[in-house]
């Protein structure tokens, strides 16, 4: 049974014996995940015990045994198998699973609609699946300002639309600063300097200006971004979430011209207004790039996010590729055959 990560009920989860949080968006699991142990701590008295499929898969009598026996000192539990995939219905029998007292939240990356443990998921009444996908800009912006407000901390939407010019915050970003702005609230007052220095990079060549250099195709800085990846240790997830975030928002940008304007006019009278510093930018970039190419680039950073994380150990190397073949558009050679 399908559940939207938007408006769940906890209470509800529960009363499933099976719960898949599944997508590319890490930290809204964690989140999810979290409420979902509170909630079970709380109404039922289940403890979290946790393990990776992949063990799971080198002792298949584990889960055998961890379905069917007792807990020690008569404790319930609420089973949480890690890195998910289809493998794992190979030795989980639904059917006879459902007679277990216990309840099992499977996690896992995205998965195709052709999976078997998304397919069983989506369509039995004893499974709750719920997509987690990445937050769109708006989303991150209200997110941000609820916790701000939550926190009674006043923020102007100017100073909020800034932040997130600058900066690619995720979920995870927004809660580590909101946590540091509760430690700060205790001993003084929070400024828009102090949210400034919790929210904004002081890194001299930080990701926007990596990915604003990809997208620019500015040859001069190449070679110097790709020095720093390799040099500062930088995340492919850090540069691809950053290029996803600024390619989508070049991507509404030129969906919201319905009134046919020029480039120039268009980031003019975009809204939210967008951020000074960045126009002259984005001018550029629209018209370097087009909406088609703008949304074949989406699919080609989405198929490098699973390269990398499938070959680890060589990301550095996949991601610099990426970003030559990215800044020269040569990444979308025989796309539009």
């Amino acid at each position: 049974m399908i559940f939207k990560s938007f408006s769940l009920n906890f209470k509800d989860l529960l009363k499933k014996n099976f719960i898949l949080l599944y997508g590319e968006n890490l930290s809204l699991i964690s989140e999810i995940e979290d409420k979902i142990l509170a909630e079970a701590k709380t109404q039922l008295g289940l403890i979290p015990k946790r393990y990776q499929e992949e063990y799971l898969m080198q002792h298949p009598e584990l889960l055998h045994q961890i379905l069917n026996s007792d807990a020690l000192f008569g404790e319930q539990e609420i089973i949480i198998i890690g890195k998910s995939s289809d493998k794992i219905l190979d030795q989980l029998e639904l059917e006879s699973a459902k007679s277990s007292e216990k309840k099992i939240i499977f996690l896992s990356d995205m998965l195709t609609k052709k999976s078997k443990l998304r397919t069983a998921s989506e369509n039995s009444e004893n499974f709750a699946s719920i997509a987690c996908y990445n937050d769109t800009p708006e989303q991150l912006q209200s997110i941000l300002a609820q916790k701000l407000k939550d926190n009674k901390i006043t923020v102007s939407r100017e100073l909020l639309n800034s932040i997130f010019e600058k900066n690619y915050l995720n979920r995870q970003d927004i809660n580590d600063g909101i946590n540091k702005l509760q430690l700060i609230q205790k001993s003084s007052a929070i400024t828009d300097d102090t949210l400034k220095n919790i929210f904004y990079s002081s890194s001299d060549n930080d990701n926007f200006e990596i990915i604003n250099y990809c997208l620019l195709g500015d040859k001069k800085n190449i070679n110097k971004v790709l020095n720093n990846i390799y040099a500062q240790g930088i995340s492919f997830n850090e540069i691809l979430a950053a290029l996803k975030y600024k390619v989508n928002k070049l991507i509404d940008i030129f969906e919201s011209n319905t009134n046919h304007l020029n480039i120039s006019q268009l980031v003019e009278s975009y809204k939210p207004p967008i951020f000074w510093k960045e126009k002259n930018i984005i001018k550029e970039q629209l018209n370097r790039w087009t909406l088609k190419e703008l949304y074949q680039l989406l699919e080609i950073i989405f198929e490098t996010e699973i390269n990398c994380k499938k070959n680890y150990e060589i990301s550095t190397t996949i991601l610099q590729q990426f970003i030559i073949t990215t800044s020269t558009k040569d990444c979308l050679e025989n796309r539009f055959a």
